[in-house]
């Protein structure tokens, strides 16, 4: 069977999976996406916040993408457009003192000439690191103790890639690969809230602390990937990530892939020898496959879509095992008004706003989350679209869009509706640094 009349049928729309759709088209196969919503981009997709604002869905900042993918999807021509490139991060501080973290250089909160080359140096040192574990994506991963020999040669040269970024960096890597971000950054300086702002990045999204172990390796993989070569940059899409969107489905849509939207599944079909037959819908349509690739979570797939009778009793345990404890929740404002933050200028609404004063303060709003608790504390990364997309919001008004980090997603007193509406109205309250009229 060639690869043109091999069908493949990828389950969900997500960014990766409209990706790797259009990848498997390129290489020559039959591709078909199913999506259950009426439109692709999963968290990367646009929402409406009333009738007359739009915002980001979960995803609000381009970055960490393999800069192949954009070049060999061609998304520019698509439809991909910027509204702001490589922004900054700037971190606010109770005290009012913000944080601004330009590339690798930093300023403002009292930080010295000592602290700026401390953090040039740590900057150069990761940055190394990370280049090492973005070429690393680029391969396929060997299986360890395989004779294999395209195992063999995968192992050897991530091993040489290894040798050529120098002693140093291979002394750093073996170091920090299985450590907690907490002791790297006390080891490099002793600016506080310069290390909350660094750490910041590694807990972001994920169910750890800076002192959890491995937390250098999610604050590694936040430095790979990015716009126009520039790893580890963050950039806003036009449109509130609409454009983004648009052009990954148009990119598929040209490399011949078909795309069925409200297109739910409900199972993967076998036959009595379990060998896949394709898929089943549930409006009961039946769609002929060779090969499943799913968009979807894990647990999902296997559980939901191919039933844990036709898997082996291992199999289901290491999946029902998958650690996916979700700590994350997303916060959304129309705003009347440009909103006004507590030592920011005007001039800085419009990049990357960080809060994380201090590793400390991270370690104690994890503790709650760990019990299912919410501290009346919590970090939070901002960004506020509008002020360089004007079609977001009416005239003079603006947009707000938050992830806010350890919000447990099972709640230890149980999610009824008076607890999300006191987290909200907590959550506004205890940003005293924020001033702006909520519509």
């Amino acid at each position: 069977m060639t690869k043109k009349n091999k069908k493949i049928a990828v389950v969900g729309a997500g960014h990766n999976a409209l990706v790797c759709a259009t990848y498997l088209a390129k290489a020559g196969f039959s591709v078909d996406v199913f999506e259950s919503r009426s439109q692709v981009g999963g968290m990367i997709g646009k929402r409406k916040l009333g009738e007359d604002y739009s915002v980001p869905g979960t995803a609000h900042l381009l970055s960490h993408v393999d800069e192949s993918v954009f070049k060999k999807l061609n998304l520019k021509k698509h439809g991909l457009e910027y509204s702001a490139k490589d922004l900054k991060t700037v971190s606010l501080n109770p005290n009012g003192n913000a944080l601004v973290i330009n590339d690798d250089e930093v300023d403002g909160d009292d930080i010295t000439m000592k602290e700026k080359k401390e953090f040039k140096e740590l900057n150069k040192r990761m940055a190394k690191l990370a280049g090492f574990l973005e070429s690393a994506y680029g391969k396929k991963p060997p299986r360890l103790g395989s004779d294999d020999r395209d195992d063999l040669f995968s192992l050897a040269s991530l091993g040489l890639n290894a040798r050529m970024m120098g002693a140093d960096s291979m002394s750093d890597l073996l170091k920090f690969i299985a450590v907690n971000i907490y002791d790297v950054l006390n080891e490099f300086t002793d600016h506080d809230h310069l290390k909350g702002t660094l750490a910041f990045d590694a807990i972001l999204g994920n169910h750890m602390g800076p002192r959890t172990n491995n937390s250098v390796i999610t604050y590694l993989h936040q430095l790979t990937g990015g716009v126009n070569g520039k790893n580890g940059s963050h950039s806003m899409v036009s449109d509130g990530t609409g454009s983004f969107t648009k052009s990954l489905e148009e990119a598929a849509k040209k490399a011949g892939v078909n795309i069925h939207l409200n297109a739910s599944v409900e199972s993967i079909s076998f036959t009595d020898d379990l060998e896949i037959t394709g898929l089943r819908l549930k409006n009961g349509d039946a769609f002929d496959a060779d090969i499943i690739v799913s968009g979807i979570d894990p647990r999902s797939t296997f559980n939901c879509l191919v039933g844990p009778k036709k898997l082996e009793a291992g199999v289901v345990h290491k999946v029902n095992n998958v650690r996916m404890r979700g700590n994350a929740a997303k916060l959304h404002l129309a705003l009347s008004s440009k909103p006004k933050f507590k030592g920011m200028s005007e001039d800085e609404l419009g990049q990357r706003i960080v809060y994380s004063p201090s590793m400390e303060y991270l370690e104690r709003t994890f503790d709650f989350n760990k019990y299912g608790q919410i501290s009346d504390d919590l970090p939070m990364e901002i960004t506020i679209p509008s002020i360089h997309d004007k079609t977001l919001a009416p005239k003079g008004h603006h947009v707000l869009s938050a992830i806010v980090n350890y919000v447990p997603y099972h709640l230890k007193e149980g999610w009824k509706t008076q607890n999300q509406e006191y987290w909200i109205s907590a959550s506004i309250n205890w940003m005293g640094w924020l001033q702006a009229s909520r519509v």
